[in-house]
């Protein structure tokens, strides 16, 4: 279990995500603290999980979906990112391999699933 999962989103609307989020958790708090970022409580199998939606995040077409709990419903990035590509069907990048303090990891090893299918990619 990840201690957090981050995806991207590539140009899908904030209020398309939180409808998501709103089907698939319960809703407990929403709050807009800036234009670009949207902050999310909602609750899965007893846990509330943080979410934070980040507009523009990586260029002007990524929207960064950052759930900071261990107790979120996947096992990692891409398991949430395939989830969110079946549901909202927009492309959705996440980390290859999930963030590790001191992996020996690719930095710019990413995973991109599209209507083209799905892989790994260099995010530059």
């Amino acid at each position: 279990m990840q201690a957090d999962i981050e995806i991207y989103t590539l140009s899908c609307p904030t209020e398309k995500i939180i409808a998501w989020l709103e089907e698939t958790f319960i809703l407990v708090k929403k709050s807009s603290p800036s234009k670009l970022c949207s902050k999310i409580t909602v609750s899965s199998n007893g846990n509330d999980i943080e979410v934070t939606i980040l507009e523009q995040a990586a260029g002007k077409r990524f929207t960064s979906i950052w759930f900071d709990s261990d107790k979120t419903p996947w096992e990692d990035d891409m398991t949430c990112a395939r989830q969110v590509f079946q549901s909202l069907n927009c492309e959705v990048r996440c980390n290859f391999q999930g963030w590790e303090e001191e992996g020996n990891q690719d930095p710019d090893q990413w995973w991109r699933i599209n209507s083209d299918g799905e892989g790994p990619f260099i995010w530059e």
